[in-house]
């Protein structure tokens, strides 16, 4: 079985130990932590039994990059996140600290796993350490399923009632919210839509901020809504939104949900 490694930000992670390692073996030299090479990422991904080979970068996107990589012949995906440069708001001197990755990867996974046991069309996590997580890779043979955006739809109705019920699913069921949810993090594979790039979503639970749970849920829907507004459909989405809310709120939350619809209610 693929490793997963326990996150806690006040202790050393094995990506760290490995990086002292490498520094004392350069006689007490540091080692810069850049952002992951294919060849850094094979090396460490093997050392750590993520991954028995690395064939290829997929993509790299503005936090991590994936990699095609296998796990004993099975086609599985390599996700790294990065703690070099990069354009986001939260960097800090040029580059992301490797805590908040680390938080990012571990964070992502427990997503997948809550939205997997409950049922939603999601790569199946794998195994975690570090900032490197990996999952099911969604395709056929090596060629990963295209992105939702670039698809035409045979039958837009029913897949985008597959997507709200998946989603509802992903709300009422596992407690979270996307957070990011378009046709660019929605696979088209075998027929349905399957959810991705989770590490943004947001828990709903007794400790969430309400009216951010509802800012995202309307994002997110108005997101689809508007895809799915090409091919002639036309959905309200605060009925959608509505429907959520109806499903699942946690108790202690419900006084933010009364507000939200009285101030929609007001002429």
């Amino acid at each position: 079985m693929c490793p997963v490694e326990k996150f806690n930000p006040h202790k050393t992670s094995a990506l760290k130990f490995k990086r002292e390692r490498e520094r004392d073996g350069r006689s007490g030299r540091s080692v810069a932590i850049r952002e992951v090479t294919l060849s850094e990422a094979r090396s460490d991904a093997l050392e750590f039994g993520l991954a028995t080979d690395i064939f290829m970068q997929l993509k790299s996107g503005k936090e991590a990059s994936l990699y095609i990589a296998s796990w004993r012949g099975h086609p599985i995906v390599l996700k790294a996140y990065r703690f070099w440069h990069t354009s986001h708001a939260s960097k800090k001197r040029g580059w992301f600290a490797p805590a908040r990755m680390e938080a990012l990867a571990a964070k992502e996974y427990d997503v997948l796993m809550a939205a997997f046991r409950a049922g939603m069309p999601v790569p199946t996590p794998i195994g975690r350490v570090a900032n490197y997580l990996t999952m099911r890779f969604i395709g056929d043979g090596l060629v990963p399923a295209p992105r939702l955006k670039d698809m035409v739809i045979e039958k837009p109705e029913s897949v985008f009632e597959q997507i709200v019920d998946d989603y509802l699913t992903m709300y009422s069921v596992a407690h979270y919210v996307h957070g990011d949810l378009s046709p660019y993090n929605l696979l088209w594979w075998r027929g349905k839509a399957w959810f991705i790039d989770m590490p943004q979503a947001y828990a709903v639970d007794t400790w969430c901020n309400m009216k951010r749970v509802i800012f995202l849920l309307e994002r997110d829907i108005r997101n689809i809504v508007a895809y799915f507004e090409k091919y002639g459909l036309i959905a309200n989405v605060e009925e959608i939104v509505d429907r959520f809310l109806g499903c699942y709120v946690p108790e202690n939350q419900m006084r933010a949900v009364h507000l939200y619809w009285s101030k929609r209610s007001r002429p």
